[in-house]
């Protein structure tokens, strides 16, 4: 392969090296605020998007604020009806509060406590016969015993006492 020596590459270029020139082509204005109003828009459509989802994000952030609130409302209206299950008694009385029309926590404690008062210290009724499901303890009883006793005590008599002993043990 020889090479010519006029300096052109295969009869591509005129001897500049290969570099392409630029040529100078006048833009209008017209054009060039087109493209800037494009973008703006663009700009604009993006932010506005930006905007919803954070609306979007502070709706949901009040909403979690004034539910922490509520329960924080209900956890001391509890306590200070002496609850003895805090989470059940809460849950009750969100679900009470749910139902109505304008909602008042303190309103909603004092209808739980009316309604399950066996989730309240204070509202505990103590029966006399003792635990649930415990043999049942006749106030008769009591009396009947008891008077047998003051009889065996009274009268020393020994078959008076065995009576009063055998019905006593028999309970």
């Amino acid at each position: 392969m020889a090479k010519t020596g006029s300096g052109e590459a295969d009869g591509l270029g005129e001897g500049n090296g290969g570099a392409h020139e630029v040529v100078d082509v006048p833009i209008s204005e017209e054009v060039i605020w087109k493209s800037k109003a494009e973008e703006a828009e663009d700009r604009v459509a993006e932010l506005e998007a930006q905007i919803v989802e954070l609306e979007s994000k502070l709706a949901s952030a009040n909403e979690s604020c004034r539910s922490v609130e509520r329960r924080s409302e209900i956890d001391m209206e509890l306590t200070a009806a002496r609850a003895i299950d805090l989470e059940t008694a809460r849950l009750l009385t969100e679900a009470t509060i749910a139902e109505m029309d304008a909602p008042d926590v303190s309103i909603a404690v004092r209808e739980l406590c009316d309604r399950k008062p066996f989730l309240f210290a204070g509202k505990r009724q103590v029966s006399r016969e003792g635990v649930s499901m415990g043999p049942a303890v006749s106030s008769s009883g009591d009396d009947e015993l008891l008077s047998m006793a003051q009889r065996a005590r009274g009268s020393g008599d020994r078959s008076e006492l065995l009576r009063y002993l055998r019905v006593r043990r028999g309970q």
